[in-house]
């Protein structure tokens, strides 16, 4: 049996950049990479239908037989999308930020910050090297840590709509199974995620399914443990347990689902009335994730913990004063 689980570990790495400078949008247009092996640099690219937009500056063949710019001018020319290799983007530095500001408890401002980045990559949704597929999955996790969860549903129905890529489109099923766990469809959500686990891997989609599959395996175990069927949710209570230690373990970059996997492990532990452990995973929610919406019913799951282990604690023995009286009677 695994009932000695450790408390998760905490040790991700930090980002040493400021919120600020690290929600800075990129100004880089991008340059796109032609199957026929040339690179070309616009000023500007669009997307027009199967066709790239891009913006270039007019030129002119000198006589000496040198190209240069016409200053002031440019022509747009329509590339079809079959003929390009890939978009060469600048990753949004975004990107990198996203876990530490939701870890943070800034989801609110990381929405704001997402948003022109995704309207920004949304006509580029299905051409190679666009970061909307990077961008919107994080902004489902923004939605979902603060408890949006209808607005999460919409941005992943619109995923799934809009991911015409294979990948992209098992994606989708991560998105559906958390769906069902927030729904409190457990075993459902369940099936979706082992067949999601098998065909994914971003660790920013697993890092999802495994504290979202934590919390339907969680669910199953109280269920289990209401109906007296201590044995069964022995086994759940640890399934869970495990899922949520994978964060720390198998995914450290993203630290965002950090406070969600550390709240269910202190609620798993309580669940097998191991209290030195929920009680430390509740230290270090408020002391790492203070600001969190996790941390806020922190101080609510302490009480329930300090409140079973009073009702199983031992009776207490009789006192030493008590002990001579006792004596006193019998004589």
């Amino acid at each position: 049996m695994l009932r000695r689980l450790p408390v998760i570990a905490l040790a991700a790495c930090a980002f040493l950049f400021p919120a600020r400078e690290a929600f800075a949008q990129s100004s880089d247009p991008g340059r796109i990479f032609m199957k026929d092996g040339r690179i070309l640099t616009p000023k500007a690219m669009r997307r027009n239908g199967d066709d790239i937009l891009a913006t270039f500056e007019r030129q002119q063949q000198n006589a000496d037989g040198t190209v240069t710019n016409i200053p002031g001018s440019e022509v747009q020319v329509g590339i079809k999308l079959a003929e390009i290799a890939k978009l060469d983007f600048a990753k949004p530095s975004i990107i990198d930020a996203a876990p530490k500001a939701i870890a943070e408890g800034k989801a609110e401002a990381l929405l704001k910050a997402l948003e022109p980045e995704v309207a920004r990559f949304a006509s580029f949704r299905d051409a190679p090297g666009s970061w909307w597929v990077d961008l919107v999955p994080m902004q489902i996790q923004a939605l979902l840590s603060l408890k949006r969860d209808k607005e999460a549903q919409e941005a992943a129905d619109t995923f799934a709509r809009q991911a015409t890529n294979p990948e992209n489109q098992r994606i989708t099923k991560a998105f559906a199974g958390v769906a069902r766990t927030r729904k409190g469809e457990h075993e459902a959500a369940l099936a979706l995620y082992k067949e999601a686990v098998q065909s994914v891997k971003r660790h920013d989609i697993l890092g999802m399914i495994a504290v979202n599959r934590g919390d339907s395996f969680l669910a199953i175990a109280e269920k289990l443990k209401a109906e007296n069927k201590t044995p069964e949710a022995v086994d759940y209570y640890e399934q869970a347990l495990l899922s949520y230690t994978r964060v720390a373990a198998l995914y450290p970059s993203q630290r965002g689902y950090l406070p969600q996997a550390t709240i269910g492990a202190a609620r798993a532990h309580l669940g097998l009335d191991d209290f030195a452990r929920a009680k430390q995973a509740i230290k270090e929610l408020k002391d790492d994730f203070a600001s969190t919406p996790e941390a806020a019913s922190a101080d609510e799951l302490l009480a329930k913990v300090e409140k079973r282990e009073k009702i199983l604690a031992p009776a207490t023995a009789p006192s030493a004063e008590a002990k001579p009286a006792v004596e006193a009677k019998k004589e």
